[in-house]
């Protein structure tokens, strides 16, 4: 069987959530399907080969650029797969990118974002992302949900005769060795000290930093002392540069930018607290990523984040500044509480192994050549 795993996300300079889907997920299934070959059509740098050591996934570039073969995918439908990479069996989209072919498409929807908050895209990026939902609603045959409230969003979506939905969480990677002297350097780099209050992800509206920001200067300069500088961690979005220096200008308040994995890792470990007030996630793989590492966790008791992370850490309302400032008190202030939600969060972790989204990534495929 010959099968086709759109791969672009590999290959972005900021590769963010769908880029590590990726990273874990195609030299997983192809060991998980070893007698099947894999290529991985995108528009990165010619002759790259992101899984040098798996002998039956091989890399292909596809015509053209990017934004331009997105639009004609998206718009007429063409040029099909087929014609740059021959005969395929199977098609998997990761994203809501919906490259044609005639083959049998599986697809993976993260989260409906653009349908619950599309304010908070650009409208091009709107646009773009809702024709591809409606593309693979329509021509997919399994969708692959991340969390049981993302699946429950496209039931609702797609209503009678739409595709066969299954749930197949992502997963968190065991955190890989670091020696504490190797945590202390990359963090003097950024002039931190082990003990602050890490957010990690994109800055974009619909992770509410303005929200987080302003519990975070409400609290007293006690209370501020005992959760330590707000350290933000991740790539600027689409939240305007106005707002972004706003937030930025709050005493107290650093961001980092981009951050590659090894650094990520490292700030990952010396945070003393993770906040992750999200409107709205599909998943919250960063939540899962710092239970990972025994940081104790503050998030939003809605969408998949409540499903994820209930009763292994502190959950508040994402839209009550109030009562973020709250529980950023009572877990700066309670070590022992800290110590609980740590291992809570371990264990939590730990339920979500990447095999789990392999397997069930590949029972997806068998079913959908069925």
């Amino acid at each position: 069987m010959r099968i086709a795993v759109f791969a672009d996300q590999l290959f972005y300079r900021q590769p963010g959530g769908i880029g590590t889907y990726l990273r874990h997920l195609v030299p997983g299934i192809a060991a998980a399907l070893p007698a099947d070959e894999f290529v991985l059509p995108h528009h990165g740098p010619e002759g790259a080969q992101p899984f040098p050591g798996v002998p039956n996934v091989e890399a292909r570039r596809l015509y053209g650029r990017r934004d331009v073969t997105g639009v004609m995918w998206h718009s007429v439908q063409r040029p099909s797969l087929e014609s740059c990479l021959g005969r395929l069996d199977l098609v998997h989209a990761p994203s809501l990118v919906c490259p044609p072919s005639r083959a049998p498409l599986v697809a993976t929807v993260h989260d409906l974002g653009v349908v619950k908050f599309p304010g908070s895209f650009p409208t091009q990026w709107r646009l773009f992302h809702r024709r591809g939902l409606s593309l693979i609603l329509r021509k997919a045959g399994i969708i692959l949900a991340v969390s049981n409230h993302t699946a429950k969003d496209l039931r609702a979506l797609a209503g009678r005769g739409g595709p066969r939905i299954r749930v197949v969480p992502q997963g968190v990677e065991e955190p890989p060795p670091m020696t504490d002297e190797e945590v202390e350097r990359v963090l003097a780099g950024h002039g931190l000290e082990p003990g602050y209050l890490l957010f990690v992800g994109t800055i974009e509206p619909r992770k509410n930093i303005p929200r987080l920001v302003q519990a975070y200067a409400s609290l007293e300069e006690e209370d501020r002392k005992a959760v330590g500088p707000l350290v933000l961690a991740g790539p600027q979005g689409w939240l305007g540069r106005w707002e972004l220096s706003r937030v930025l200008s709050q005493r107290g308040v650093r961001w980092l930018g981009f951050l590659p994995r090894e650094e990520l890792e490292a700030v990952f470990r010396g945070a003393g607290i993770f906040v992750y007030p999200s409107l709205y996630e599909g998943f919250g793989l960063p939540v899962l990523e710092a239970m990972a590492r025994g940081v104790p966790v503050i998030t939003s008791r809605t969408s998949a984040m409540l499903e994820v992370a209930e009763g292994a850490a502190l959950l508040v309302d994402p839209g009550d500044i109030m009562d973020i400032r709250k529980a950023l008190r009572r877990l700066a202030g309670d070590g022992e509480l800290r110590g609980e939600l740590a291992e809570l969060g371990r264990e939590r972790a730990s339920r979500y192994p990447w095999s789990r989204t392999i397997e069930l990534t590949a029972e997806a495929y068998r079913e959908a050549l069925v």
